[in-house]
């Protein structure tokens, strides 16, 4: 690992060491690794084909690894499907963002786990608890300064900014510690883009640990406190944003910049 990899395994919420996947004789990922922080927001970026995705399908549960190791919050784990991953704590939102556009915002929140009435004889029968699901969602959504007037609106209504919102709340209405994030900007304007970005931030705010996948350098260094960078299927360098520029960050996906390049102090320095 290059600069900024050193971390307190204390602090770690996760942890993943040499991935490997091979798909036949292609190598998706080869010893691949990453470490998230508490309340961190760590990027994950390359170029196409680098491994990002596979890698963010191994921490979802989405794909089984052939070798390497998982830690969550210190104990290993192995995932062999996504509920794995979700009943560890780790919520993945993609990019299709798995909404169902004739459904409430509330009903979204909790597809496919409803929660049952309080009441003994109705939740012997099945019955759902509606009115607590709905303060449940729209204290979380209030509390997030989530933009959605009301949970009983249909998603199908919805701004592009604020069904992806909509999407990452309903990971912490779910007490999720981790959440990864696919590319969550890439088909949102300016605005809608910073709404994002902002709610990334207040994620971390409530000590939630973020990995978000993104290709829009200027806006991973606005809300990411480290970066992984990977390259052929290998994590290739870990930097602290803080210490890197939009350029150098393409520099070593590119190659342009030598992963065991020491960051400059002058981190106003361009590399072209």
């Amino acid at each position: 690992m290059g600069n900024g990899a050193g971390t307190d395994d204390h602090d770690l919420v996760l942890r993943a060491d040499n991935i490997t996947r091979r798909y036949g004789a292609v190598v998706a990922l080869a010893d691949a690794s990453l470490s998230l922080r508490r309340g961190e927001v760590m990027g994950l970026v390359g170029d196409n084909g680098a491994g990002k995705s596979t890698l963010l399908k191994v921490l979802s549960g989405a794909v089984i690894p052939d070798s390497g190791s998982i830690v969550v919050d210190g104990s290993p784990v192995s995932f062999k499907r996504p509920s794995d991953a979700m009943n560890a704590g780790i919520e993945t939102v993609y990019q299709d963002l798995a909404l169902v556009d004739t459904m409430s915002a509330v009903q979204n929140v909790y597809l496919g786990r409803e929660e049952l009435s309080r009441n003994p004889l109705l939740k012997a029968l099945n019955v759902v608890d509606d009115r607590g699901m709905r303060k449940q969602a729209r204290d979380t959504l209030a509390e997030l300064k989530v933009g959605i007037q009301t949970v009983n609106v249909s998603v199908k209504g919805m701004s592009g900014g604020q069904r992806q919102c909509l999407a990452i709340a309903r990971a912490l209405i779910w007490g999720r510690r981790i959440v990864i994030l696919d590319e969550p900007t890439a088909a949102l304007g300016v605005r809608e883009s910073q709404q994002v970005l902002e709610l990334i931030g207040r994620l971390r705010d409530h000590g939630v640990s973020v990995i978000l996948v993104s290709h829009n350098m200027q806006q991973l260094v606005q809300v990411a406190d480290r970066v992984t960078v990977m390259r052929l299927g290998r994590s290739i360098a870990v930097r602290d944003v803080k210490d890197v520029t939009p350029e150098q960050i393409v520099g070593l996906i590119t190659g342009a910049l030598p992963a065991d390049a020491q960051a400059p102090e002058d981190t106003a320095t361009v590399i072209s």
